[in-house]
Parts: C-alpha cells; sequence; structure tokens
C-alpha cells in the first residue's frame, strides 16, 4: 500500500488533531474521508473543544465516530473555556447537556 497512515499517532497526536489544531477543516474532512479510525476523530473532537473549533466539532459529530461519554467529556472542556459556540454546536448534535462527567464529579470533591 501506497501513501501515509491517517491514524498513525505522533508526539502531537493523530493527523486529525492537528488538523483542528490549526483550524483546517478541510485537511479534517479529507482525513475522515480516508478512513481516520474512532480514536483519532474523539482525540480530534476534544481538541477541537479546547480550541473553539465549532465547525470541526459539527464535522466530527457528523462522522458517526464518536462516542457519547467522548462528546460530552468534549462539552464540559468546551463549557470550562466558555466555547458558546462550541457548547451550542455540541448540543444541536444530540450531546447530552444534563449528562455527568467524572471530570464534574472528582471537581466536587474536597
Amino acid at each position: 500500500s501506497v501513501g501515509a497512515d491517517v491514524n498513525q499517532k505522533l508526539f502531537r497526536g493523530f493527523a486529525t488533531t492537528a488538523a483542528v489544531r490549526e483550524g483546517r477543516l478541510d485537511i479534517l474532512e479529507t482525513l475522515i474521508k480516508a478512513g481516520a479510525s474512532q480514536p483519532a476523530c474523539e482525540e480530534a473532537l476534544l481538541e477541537a473543544s479546547c480550541h473553539a473549533q465549532a465547525g470541526c466539532e459539527k464535522l466530527l459529530m457528523s462522522s458517526d465516530l464518536i462516542r457519547p461519554q467522548i462528546a460530552v467529556q468534549a462539552l464540559v472542556a468546551a463549557c470550562c473555556r466558555g466555547f458558546v459556540d462550541v457548547v451550542e454546536t455540541l448540543i444541536k448534535c444530540g450531546v447530552d447537556a444534563s449528562a455527568t462527567n467524572s471530570m464534574l464529579l472528582q471537581s466536587l470533591k474536597p
């Protein structure tokens, strides 16, 4: 087989993560179409929540490669950073705004 492995993880994450970090929706779409894996897409979703990339969030959520618990984790990350557009996008994509997250439960402990 010739070509790059879209699912190879490098020191700063997957190629999907790098595309999100740089705000390259076009490249992210190409990587998803080329067979980006569930772990690659989930890591990219979490990265998008940390970098206010609502467009990337929408594309990743429409890929059907994101597990519900990861989507909730992304929602929590966006809420913690005050990224309203990302929060709204995730909720519009069906993320349960009333779901619990272990990170939130841990923050309640003294």
